[in-house]
């Protein structure tokens, strides 16, 4: 680098240096209040950047600074060895771009300038270029911690030799194999855990534990068994013992006689204050006139079976009276005479048409249908629940809802019905009040939905 190539600038107040700096060939130089400002100066310029004024800024050729002279500001500028006063510069010199009452001009190496400030007379600013400062290299550790140097790189070897050691003379041998056996592994990995049953197994497990344990089971060889397969098919009547007698001849007197006289030969009435499972059974036998009678079972089943008395002329339990069958095995008699527990099965109908829903910035017809769709079974528990009391129940409910932006039900309500129920309608409204919908831009008011029940007598 030649010499005089760094531009160097001082504040000086009476002859004293407060602030030195040497400017980078890139670097701009501002003067000012500013705490932001490269040195702290009184006021420079006028208007609103006044409090840092940019007096140095870099031009080219590379090392070259545009010096900006401003009317707050006297002295004298040196350029190629030439003396020119700030007074002359300010009318002289190029015009800034930005702002014309500056003046600018280009200072190179060898240039010099002495600025001062009238509002401060003892404060001014010496810019020049000087010799660029020699470069000192880093001092190494050696340099500053000759000791600390000297025990890291004695460590260092020692080190070194101790792990050389280490790897000639260590054995050779390999690492032993872990000493586990197949008991040893046994006892520390937990048991496998058995695999999953199969889908249906454990009612298929429970039918077999009932058939086996309960009046399903299939008896062994003879035991059991009041008759045989090639038994002629002929009426095992069981005889009245001298309770019965007894009581055939108390039943036409007092009160007993007026509840029994349509039967005269004893009112099966009468027989349910029995004290004991038989007479309750001859009660049951009473019944239309029946006759208690023991099925012979089919296929060595000893409580129940096909043919005359098991259950009726059906299938049934161990005994039957006449022809009246007592519904065995889950209510699923099929005696041909009247039965106990066998009840009509009725189809119950809900049918939903298709809605009056107001879409102004709510939901669309379809969010709505899709969500009454997936609550019906609700709907129709509503209907049904009813229906078991009032057999010929059935009719139309149209609901009116209102649906806010958050998808809650705020208000539901019967708009129109021929039901005539207050509890089906008051359970459908309900029930409509606790549905949740998709949230949407505004309110979604339902004026009419039809539910229509179909199912009674």
């Amino acid at each position: 680098m030649s010499l005089n190539t760094t531009l160097q600038i001082a504040l000086v107040w009476q002859d004293k240096i407060l602030a030195y700096r040497l400017v980078r060939a890139r670097e701009t130089v501002t003067i000012g209040p500013s705490k932001r400002a490269s040195l702290s100066t009184p006021p420079i310029g006028s208007g609103a950047g006044s409090d840092r004024f940019v007096l140095l800024a870099p031009v080219k050729p590379k090392g070259h600074f545009v010096l900006r002279l401003a009317a707050e500001l006297a002295g004298e500028v040196t350029t190629s060895a030439q003396v020119h006063s700030v007074a002359d510069l300010l009318v002289s010199a190029t015009p800034s771009k930005r702002d014309a009452s500056v003046r600018e001009i280009v200072l190179g190496p060898g240039d010099r300038a002495r600025l001062s400030i009238p509002s401060a007379p003892d404060l001014r600013l010496e810019i020049r270029f000087v010799d660029a400062p020699a470069r000192l290299p880093r001092p190494t550790l050696a340099q500053t911690e000759p000791i600390l140097a000297r025990i890291t790189a004695i460590t260092a070897f020692v080190m070194t030799i101790f792990l050389a050691g280490v790897l000639i003379f260590a054995p050779d041998e390999g690492p032993k194999p872990l000493a586990i056996s197949a008991e040893r592994m046994a006892k520390i990995a937990p048991p496998t855990p058995p695999p999953p049953p199969e889908r249906g197994a454990k009612k298929k497990a429970e039918e077999k534990a009932k058939e086996e344990s309960g009046q399903m089971k299939r008896a062994e060889g003879d035991r059991g068994r009041l008759g045989k397969h090639d038994a002629v098919a002929k009426d095992t009547v069981i005889p009245k013992g001298e309770k019965d007698i007894l009581r055939d001849k108390v039943s036409k007197v007092g009160l007993l006689g007026l509840i029994g006289k349509e039967r005269p030969q004893g009112s099966g009435l009468a027989k349910l204050f029995a004290d004991n499972t038989m007479e309750v059974e001859q009660a049951v036998a009473g019944m239309a006139g029946a006759t208690l009678t023991a099925g012979r079972g089919s296929g060595g089943l000893s409580t129940s079976g096909a043919g005359l008395g098991g259950g009726g002329t059906g299938t049934g339990h161990l005994y039957g009276a006449g022809n009246l069958d007592t519904g065995g095995r889950s209510s699923r008699g099929h005696g041909h005479g009247p039965t106990l527990a066998v009840r009509k099965e009725r189809e119950v109908k809900v049918d939903i048409a298709s809605g009056s829903v107001d879409e102004g910035g709510g939901l669309t017809k379809e969010q709505v249908a899709r969500v009454v769709r997936a609550h019906q079974n609700a709907i129709k528990f509503c209907y049904e629940k009813e229906l078991q009391r009032k057999p010929t129940l059935g009719g139309k409910i149209e609901i009116y809802w209102v649906i806010g932006p958050d998808g809650v039900v705020e208000k539901s309500k019967i708009a129109v019905t021929t039901m005539d129920d207050g509890a089906v309608e008051g359970c459908v409204v309900r029930q409509v009040k606790q549905w949740s919908f998709p949230k949407s831009d505004g309110r979604t008011v339902v004026q009419s939905y039809p539910f229509l029940f179909k199912g009674g007598a």
